[in-house]
């Protein structure tokens, strides 16, 4: 079992980022993806290690340095928890390469820990970098022995294990429950959401709070922590008391834990594939009137469709929106008035209403789903390249696709900051304006963009959405690069800010009008 499993692991390992392309394949093209792969990677390893420096310093600061260690094994916890839900739907289950890989030698738990292993190591990349300065800052605070720091980076190995494994079996246990129902997906996308507008609502909370209030927090959640998470209570005892005994189960627990998880699994593993690959009839057959609708419909009722399927899709279109509805809601309702009037006295206000446009195109830049749509045509594309439509007819439906997720919630959110704010006639116009205008321009270029850097050969949609995903990367830095510019414009040319905002807003809905003159020219071939 040992060399099959290694064998696996090697073949997941190769298609992790494209690595087995551009090791095997002499297109300048598959350097290129790498390059700008390398780059995002390095930038959101940035992003990553400022946060996590900047939270454990802060809790340095107010003098919880103790609390250091368990604040992070939560942390990263529930990042490993939420993440791993995400890809749980074609991580194990319904996996599109399952019928090849079963097919060769192999034995399903050597399959179940190969899959385990892939996901561990995507997880551990992100508890290093969560991790690593945390322990630097938890150092230069206290006195650590050398066998603490032993304890802190074997911990950094095996605090993935349990958080993977329960969203796994929760993933799966829905899998086992709703087989036969169209709606796990749609669940699980719920889920998914609350659990990142809960964490938004936590932290909005504490920055409203003083030091005193934070700290007396602060405690209460990390006793509460180790009350209800035991792996947080015994790392926490392990490393403050030098309890190895404690440290000892932390370790044993999670490695007993991965081998019962895999043994279970394995005696039900091809079952819940068949379950999830079978077609089945939500109802008996009744011959009626048949609807017709045109070509453009059936495709966008087709994306509508890959849209509610796939969650992790879902997620990663629909999330920044929903963020700025909630944001939206948030200035109506919660908008304290002591902050407006500190806005108002200090003069910013004008500034801020002024690029509160671009602000909201930020946003709207990060949520596209044409990035990927065609990529997501995976093995099935043949279908759109034969279908008897034009190829405008296609890029037509998925750009409208990224409209609807877009526009609605947009304007809504639009609608309520015009009432929380005091916009003039003319901020009022470029409001709506700006962010419907950048909307159209990356709905097209996320098009374009997938069009010349698609992933067919994926195995799990988590490699068409995010992993190497050369084009979604692509958008994202167009997107941010066309709507940040003219912000830190306004901020520097403040004076200028009003003219700035409509020049840019002229400038790119040219722009979108040739991207898209570009893309009704192209045309799709198997």
């Amino acid at each position: 079992m040992a060399r099959k499993y290694k064998l696996l692991l090697k073949m997941q390992l190769y298609s992790l980022f494209g690595i087995n392309r551009l090791f095997h394949s002499n297109d300048k093209k598959e350097r290129q993806h790498t390059l700008i792969i390398g780059v995002s990677g390095l930038a959101i390893i940035g992003v990553f290690v400022y946060l996590s420096s900047y939270i454990c310093s802060t809790f340095a600061d107010i003098g919880l340095v103790q609390a250091i260690p368990t604040l992070i094994i939560v942390i990263y916890s529930l990042v490993v928890l939420m993440l791993t839900f995400i890809k749980s739907s074609g991580a194990l289950i319904g996996l599109k390469d399952y019928d090849m890989v079963m097919s060769l030698p192999v034995n399903n738990a050597a399959v179940i820990l190969s899959r385990l292993t892939m996901l561990y190591i995507m997880n551990l990349l992100i508890g290093i970098i969560a991790m690593i300065p945390a322990v630097i800052i938890y150092g230069m605070n206290t006195t650590v022995s050398a066998g603490g720091y032993f304890m802190l980076m074997t911990a950094l190995l095996f605090t993935p294990v349990i958080p993977m494994l329960f969203a796994l079996a929760i993933g799966t246990l829905i899998v086992a429950v709703s087989a036969k129902s169209k709606h796990n997906h749609i669940l699980a996308l719920i889920i998914s959401i609350g659990g990142i507008l809960l964490l938004v609502y936590v932290t909005a909370k504490l920055q409203t709070m003083g030091t005193t209030q934070i700290t007396d927090v602060s405690t209460m959640l990390i006793n509460y922590f180790n009350q209800f998470y035991p792996p947080a209570s015994l790392f926490s005892k392990a490393l403050q008391h030098s309890d190895w005994l404690s440290f000892g189960i932390f370790v044993v627990s999670s490695v007993i834990l991965l081998f019962a998880f895999v043994l279970v699994l394995a005696c039900f593993y091809k079952q819940l594939n068949t379950q999830v690959s079978s077609n089945h009839a939500g109802k008996d057959f009744r011959l009626g009137e048949l609807s017709i609708s045109s070509p453009f419909m059936a495709l966008y009722k087709r994306e509508l469709a890959r849209f509610f399927s796939c969650t992790i899709y879902a997620l990663n279109s629909c999330i920044v929106m929903i963020l700025l509805f909630v944001i939206s809601v948030a200035s109506v309702f919660y908008m304290p008035d002591i902050l407006l009037q500190q806005l108002e006295s200090f003069g910013i206000m004008d500034k801020f209403e002024t690029v509160m446009p671009l602000v909201a195109s930020v946003m709207v830049c990060v949520c596209c789903t044409t990035s990927a749509s065609l990529s997501l045509e995976g093995k099935s594309r043949w279908i759109m390249c034969s279908a008897p439509v034009s190829t405008k007819t296609v890029f037509n439906a998925k750009i409208f696709m990224n409209l609807t997720v877009v526009l609605p919630v947009l304007w809504i959110s639009l609608i309520l900051l015009r009432i929380a704010f005091s916009f003039t006639v003319i901020q009022t116009v470029l409001l709506f304006v700006t962010p419907t205008v950048y909307a159209l321009f990356i709905s097209v270029m996320g098009m374009l963009l997938n069009v010349k850097y698609p992933r067919y050969d994926w195995t799990s949609e988590y490699y068409a959405v995010k992993g190497g995903a050369v084009s979604v990367l692509a958008a994202i830095g167009v997107g941010l690069a066309a709507s940040a510019v003219p912000i830190y414009l306004c901020v520097f040319f403040h004076e200028y800010a009003q003219q700035i905002v409509i020049a840019f807003t002229v400038v790119i809905a040219i722009m979108t009008a040739a991207v898209y003159h570009i893309l009704s020219k192209i045309r799709l071939y198997m």
